[in-house]
């Protein structure tokens, strides 16, 4: 049985498939959780129109969204996806906990890291422990692949961890069994990350996973078993 490939060769082979990838949009946090919120399940294109929506329409500071007129809310990031008025309430929500919590004293949380930074950011809405570390990953404070779902199912199907009922379960599980394998280099990181996630979009989709043209798939347990 071949040898699952470390998880550098792994990450270079995903380059050579896709190309260099995109680094985050922003490395600030607050930013970021206005990204999670303002849009629901679309590409990433469109969460970047509907994020500068929201910026030339409202405004990002937490004071503009608390004092924007509702309806006014609602249409900026209304191309986002189902229920805007959902994400709406989700925004003045975030605003509320950044007004509480100050934009300066977010940010240098996000910057120093550790198990008090998780605890605050997982306060804000659509950020539990997968996103707290991708914000604390975009800040440079912390030694993490951050996996998204579908970067998550990648490392399950390579045979990282076993696929749990309990999401959570199974990304704790993941997350501890690729440590050892982390490079301490931001740049390097967020590409996995990104380039991990692609994958798991295009190639090692939920259903229907092309293993046929997958480059990791001599050292996929999935594949192998498919």
């Amino acid at each position: 049985m071949p040898a699952r490939p470390k998880l550098k060769a792994t990450v270079a082979a995903l380059e050579k498939l896709y190309g260099k990838p995109a680094p985050f949009p922003s490395n600030d946090p607050w930013e970021l959780i206005l990204r999670e919120n303002a849009s629901y399940l679309v590409d990433d294109a469109t969460r970047e129109e509907v994020f500068s929506s929201l910026k030339a329409r409202v405004g990002v500071s937490p004071e503009t969204i608390l004092g924007a007129p509702y309806e006014r809310l609602v249409e900026s990031i209304r191309e986002g996806g189902m229920r805007p008025r959902m994400r709406a309430d989700k925004l003045v929500e975030a605003a509320e906990l950044a007004g509480k919590t100050g934009l300066a004293e977010l940010r240098k949380l996000a910057k120093g890291g550790g198990p008090g930074a998780r605890k605050v950011l997982k306060r804000f809405p659509g950020i539990g422990e997968p996103g707290a570390d991708k914000l604390l990953l975009a800040a440079g404070s912390a030694v993490t692949l951050a996996p998204d779902s579908n970067g998550l199912r990648v490392l399950v199907r390579l045979g990282y961890a076993k696929e749990d009922a309990n999401y959570a379960k199974t990304y704790r599980a993941a997350a501890e069994a690729v440590a050892p394998e982390l490079s301490d280099d931001r740049a390097w990181l967020v590409a996995a990350h990104q380039l991990l996630r692609r994958h798991g979009q295009e190639t090692c989709r939920r259903s229907e996973p092309r293993c046929e043209v997958c480059p990791l798939a001599k050292g996929c347990d999935f594949a192998r078993e498919s």
